[in-house]
């Protein structure tokens, strides 16, 4: 218990405490309203977090100005306790106010959904917790320092808060990773679309520097503390001999030292990561004309290392051809093992990103050709007309830069890398086209403001995509650049306000005609909302992270266990429910029972779309097919085939349906390719010996030798299926995709061109002919340069 003569009882009955615990509680009840910010959990701990800090600079500042006020209580007490004794009070000071607000979020969390109670404590602890006890204790060392002056230290404590935040924006900036370790803030995942959040040992690390500078600051502040006034005074104006200053200040220099070291391993620990901490982790470096390029150092990317420079250049060359201009320095490439690895030395663990103001890209190790590089590339040649400072789209505000625009900065990526993946079906045109008779297209005025961000990524990219690639087309180059350069003021590009372009674009997509049953097909694809409107995104995303990893090493109770949680906490998705159903397929009969109960019920549900319901129907078919009867899982894929899926879903359903029909020697190794445990590729050869001439077999056989980069018998193996025929223009279109990849990459030119030449073809797509060009560009470019090693 405090003494009578303790300065705290009389602070807490302060106006400034009592105002910032006010404040607090406000907080609290206000923030009830904003999705994932009103319970436990990261959203709630990052904003608190930042509050705390806030907080216990002032709180620490004042705490120290009314000890030099009203006594510290016992002046008989060494340095070293007086000074720990008041840390310890500005800490609590700090921690009542925050420990209501996290009673609030608790208290709210009993109706609202908490799905993840444990990691919403851990959370609030290591973040607003512990910036609260570092800010106090270093807001208490400024008011020990400064004596009673309540404007400089309260000046003094704000400019600690704006040194930190300074901080940790000149680390983003000069530095590759996208998190942040700030003692202001604990953790930020630098990303908003990775779902799965972990404060891993990183952050302990991050914790304990800090830690160590702001404990060696106090033991400083005792070194030179005279306990009869509260003040600093330094060892001169001290008394003769004072008891315990040697010892305070040889903690304060131990601790100093802790500190030094911990950040001098900064890198290596994770949590303040430069350039040279990546290049040494992706040791292998590869330099071409326009790009230098560190890569992780594995057998999968050293066989991949010239195509790999090859799509590069090819991609860079690309872009600028799209947006008129070059960049003006070579861009480093940062291409990573696997998202884990990318996650780990920079962030962003499932999505690929780029810093346009470094000029780099960073992205993950994927099968040729790479899915994202043009995209990035993208941002990186749009930083030659962004704002001077982060080189990306931003509105001025009294001539700063300052309202930055992500739809812009996403939608003229995407309109440079059109029409985008080479698994793609529909263009971004069409896609919106189909988004707009689902009801489901967002406005331009949502597209090119904040609101982007609250948007789900397959509408909001796609959509700001077409737009900007519609202004491209129809207005050319140089005033979509100067659209980026000013941040989205239309007017002054285009002489045009916003809503008469979104008119005209518009009205150009209402003349695209698109199959009701390919529109409804699209559906499962935009039903997902952005990450802020879903029930417990981080505790799902974690759940179903950590279970696939349970079933990959065999311990399938466990994943069972934590899937089924994952269906508790979001009921209304049945995706979930699916991927359940999947694990429990792998069960006993009792499970497996289960499994075709829960699908059965998922199936006759109206609430999925038919995309799901084809899919469960998928499911129940391959169920059957298994137990053998073929019978019944004819009449499953039937059903399915009846429904509007996806180009590509409906050559699975088609494929497996051929399997249970065909009636030639074939059929036997045709149903256990798909519906029997084993090696698929060993099925396909027997399917390709028993019916040499079924385009089919030969088709699934060149799937499989994929996986062992088989590229010339895959080449092979898909002009021989293509020539013999196979079920479906589907498989057609499938085939020929596949066999431009294999052609290229076996370097047998002419069958490059038969692949752009059968995409061109009758019964293709738009996105199939957009495809056919680019493999004949590509042939173009690497003839021209003479590539000629794959």
């Amino acid at each position: 218990m405090p003494s009578a003569r303790s300065p705290r009882r009389a602070f807490f009955s302060s106006w400034r405490w009592r105002g910032w615990l006010a404040a607090f509680v406000a907080l609290a009840l206000a923030t009830g309203a904003i999705p994932l910010v009103g319970v436990l959990g990261y959203e709630l701990a990052l904003i608190a977090a930042i509050a705390a800090s806030l907080a216990g600079l002032d709180l620490g500042s004042a705490y120290a100005r009314h000890a030099q006020r009203v006594g510290i209580g016992d002046e008989t007490r060494g340095p070293l306790r007086a000074t720990a004794r008041l840390a310890a009070d500005a800490v609590l000071a700090t921690w009542v106010p925050l420990a209501a607000w996290g009673a609030i979020a608790a208290a709210r969390g009993l109706w609202t959904p908490t799905c993840d109670w444990w990691f919403g404590l851990t959370t609030f602890v290591w973040l607003p917790v512990a910036s609260g006890a570092l800010a106090a204790v270093t807001g208490l060392v400024i008011g020990l320092a400064v004596g009673p002056r309540p404007a400089l230290g309260t000046v003094a404590a704000l400019a600690v808060a704006v040194a930190f935040v300074a901080a940790g924006l000149l680390r983003f900036y000069g530095a590759p990773p996208v998190f942040s370790y700030s003692p202001l803030v604990g953790y930020f995942p630098g990303n908003l679309y990775d779902e799965r959040i972990e404060l891993g040992r990183a952050l302990w690390w991050a914790r304990l520097e800090a830690g160590c500078w702001a404990l060696a600051l106090l033991a400083l502040a005792a070194a030179g503390l005279d306990v009869a006034t509260a003040r600093w005074r330094g060892r001169r104006a001290l008394p003769a001999a004072p008891r315990g200053r040697g010892a305070a200040a040889g903690l304060a220099l131990a601790l100093a030292g802790a500190g030094a070291a911990l950040h001098h391993r900064a890198g290596a620990l994770g949590y303040a990561v430069d350039a040279e901490d990546l290049q040494r982790a992706l040791s292998g470096r590869l330099e071409t004309p326009h790009f230098v390029i560190h890569y992780a150092d594995t057998p999968a990317i050293r066989r991949d290392l010239t195509l790999l420079a090859e799509d590069h250049e090819l991609r860079l060359a690309q872009v600028t051809r799209a947006l008129g201009v070059e960049p003006s320095t070579k861009i480093r490439s940062y291409y990573f093992r696997d998202g884990e690895q990318k996650a780990r030395w920079m962030g962003a663990r499932d999505v690929e990103m780029a810093k346009p103001w470094r000029r780099e890209i960073y992205l993950e190790h994927r099968e040729f050709p790479h899915p994202s590089l043009r995209h990035e590339i993208a941002h990186v040649v749009a930083a030659e007309f962004g704002d001077p400072w982060f080189r990306v789209s931003a509105r001025r505000v009294a001539g700063v830069p300052l309202l930055v625009n992500p739809g812009l900065i996403e939608g003229v990526a995407v309109a440079a890398d059109w029409p985008g993946s080479y698994e793609r079906e529909l263009t971004p045109h069409q896609a919106v086209r189909a988004m707009q008779e689902l009801g489901l297209s967002p406005s331009v005025a949502d597209l090119f403001s904040l609101a982007f961000l609250s948007l789900s990524s397959a509408r909001s990219y796609t959509a700001a995509g077409s737009f900007a690639r519609f202004l491209l087309e129809r207005r050319g180059a140089s005033a979509l650049r100067e659209l980026y350069r000013n941040g989205g003021d239309f007017v002054a590009a285009y002489g045009a306000p916003a809503a008469e372009l979104e008119a005209q674009w518009r009205a150009e997509l209402e003349r695209i005609s698109l199959p009701p049953e390919q529109i409804e097909a699209t559906r499962e694809r935009f039903r997902q909302v952005g990450v802020f409107a879903r029930p417990c995104p981080h505790a799902v995303a974690d759940r179903r992270a950590r279970a696939y990893e349970a079933a990959a090493r065999g311990e399938r109770g466990a994943a069972v266990d934590l899937l089924r949680r994952v269906c508790s906490d979001s009921p209304a998705e049945p995706r979930y429910r699916m991927e359940l159903g999947d694990l429990l397929q792998r069960g006993d009969d009792e499970e497996q029972r289960e499994a075709a109960e829960l699908w059965g019920a998922l199936e006759r549900s109206e609430r999925v779309t038919t995309s799901l319901r084809a899919e469960l129907l998928d499911r129940l078919a391959s169920a059957a097919a298994t137990r053998g009867e073929l019978a019944e899982a004819r009449a499953r894929l039937d059903a399915a085939l009846a429904l509007a899926v996806s180009d590509g879903q409906r050559r699975q359903l088609e494929a497996k349906r051929l399997a249970v029909t065909h009636a030639g020697p074939a059929g036997p190794a045709l149903r256990s390719y798909f519906f029997a445990p084993g090696d698929a590729r060993a099925w396909a050869e027997r399917a390709v010996a028993a019916e040499p001439a079924l385009g089919f077999a030969l088709y699934l056989r060149a799937l499989r030798q994929a996986e062992t980069r088989a590229w010339g018998a895959m080449a092979e193996d898909l002009e021989r299926g293509l020539q013999l025929g196979l079920p479906s223009t589907s498989f057609v279109r499938n085939a020929a995709r596949r066999l431009a990849v294999a052609a290229y990459r076996s370097a047998d030119t002419r069958r490059v061109r038969l692949a752009a030449d059968t995409l061109r073809g009758a019964g293709m797509t738009e996105t199939d002919r957009l495809l056919a060009e680019d493999w004949l560009a590509r042939l173009a470019f690497a003839e021209a340069r003479g590539a000629t090693s794959r």
